[in-house]
């Protein structure tokens, strides 16, 4: 009869555990409408996790140039929900993966340059894919506010727009809204740091055995990084998105997803 490893015995609590809640949740939210959702949702995250990391155990092994363009794939994907969420923007999904892309490597590389972080695939996989993520949420939340400011503001936009200003001026206001509102959610964040959550890279490093005062300079210096990322990101997308709200004489488009 084969043995089965420790390695696989040792994390078998863990996964029943997680199963369980997701199960538990599920159970919980169909009174909300939300059980067939959650219960997706939950199976869908196990899988994949499991599955990234079944291939990054593979890339450990490998060239740091898979594990590049393993990041480029993730960025892909995210642009592609930012993407979503903007209603299909026309040229929105390449523009949304280059502001993704950009912005995360613009703020991860400093990381590596100053040596904080070996240039391993073990660093660089997790700290990527927080940047691209984190980017991809902001921009997803500033992009769907800035569609609906534009669609709430109509009539002021196209006032503007008689006037002789351009788009880029006339949705200014709405602009600056969507970048501030996607904001929220990060700086509320960075006001409660260490003082009711402590993040997860610091968490990772405290239960490693690292020293509390390196964990928490390298959090502080991600967090701010990763939060600087995204309104970079956000701020990219929005600016270069904006004419695609509009026709080639300068009017709002009727054929657009508003909704």
């Amino acid at each position: 009869m084969t043995e089965i490893p420790a390695e696989f015995v040792s994390k078998i609590p863990i996964l029943v555990l997680t199963i369980i809640l997701i199960l538990l949740s599920a159970a919980f939210a169909r009174r909300f409408g939300l059980g067939r959702d959650i219960s997706l949702a939950g199976t869908r995250a196990l899988i994949q996790i499991l599955i990234l990391a079944s291939i990054i155990l593979l890339l450990f092994e490998l060239s740091i140039y898979w594990s590049v363009l393993m990041l480029l794939a993730m960025a892909a994907i995210a642009g592609h929900t930012t993407y979503t969420r903007s209603g299909k923007l026309e040229k929105g999904l390449p523009m949304s993966i280059m502001s993704i892309v950009l912005a995360s490597v613009l703020l991860l590389t400093p990381f590596f340059l100053l040596k904080i972080f070996p240039l391993e695939a073990r660093y660089l996989i997790p700290t990527g894919s927080i940047f691209i993520g984190n980017a991809m949420n902001i921009s997803s939340l500033a992009i769907d506010r800035y569609k609906g400011e534009i669609k709430n503001k109509r009539n002021e936009i196209e006032a503007y727009l008689a006037l002789g200003a351009t788009p880029k001026m006339a949705t200014a206001a709405c602009l600056t809204q969507g970048i501030n509102s996607a904001l929220i959610p990060s700086i509320d964040n960075m006001k409660n740091l260490g003082l009711v959550w402590i993040p997860g890279v610091m968490t990772g490093l405290l239960l490693g055995g690292a020293d509390p005062l390196e964990a928490a300079s390298i959090q502080i210096a991600l967090f701010t990084s990763i939060m600087a990322a995204g309104m970079l990101a956000s701020s990219l997308l929005l600016h270069f998105s904006t004419e695609s709200f509009f026709t080639g004489a300068w009017q709002l488009r009727d054929d657009f997803e508003w909704d």
